[in-house]
């Protein structure tokens, strides 16, 4: 997930950034990290969470402009459809990124990223 570097950071950014400096921290002094596995599923899914509200705001916002009727039409179902594919493709991709870039090795190829 993404979490903006901003002043104030969403709960779950704010969390998971304590999480990850906790653990950059014992790296740096030779200790392994103590977080526990249960701490990463928790941060884990509370960014999820974050992602799909953001997701879900964002694809609101862009393709269903006004709630005139109790379905969508064709063509706000195309838009979301188009949208979340997109928002899910770009999430996927940075994180194969900072992955990478986390491992110290060269950015992930296209084609890897892709499956």
């Amino acid at each position: 997930f993404l979490c903006t570097a901003s002043l104030s950071l969403p709960p779950t950014c704010a969390a998971v950034a304590d999480l990850v400096r906790a653990a950059m921290n014992a790296m740096a002094g030779g200790q392994a990290p103590q977080v526990s596995p249960a701490e990463m599923m928790v941060a884990e899914m509370k960014g999820m969470a974050d992602i799909f509200a953001k997701m879900t705001a964002s694809c609101y916002s862009k393709c269903i402009p006004n709630v005139k009727e109790e379905k969508l039409s064709v063509g706000e179902m195309s838009c979301v459809d188009r949208c979340v594919n997109k928002f899910l493709d770009v999430h996927q991709k940075v994180g194969v990124e900072l992955q990478a870039a986390a491992a110290g090795g060269a950015p992930a190829p296209a084609s890897a990223a892709a499956e």
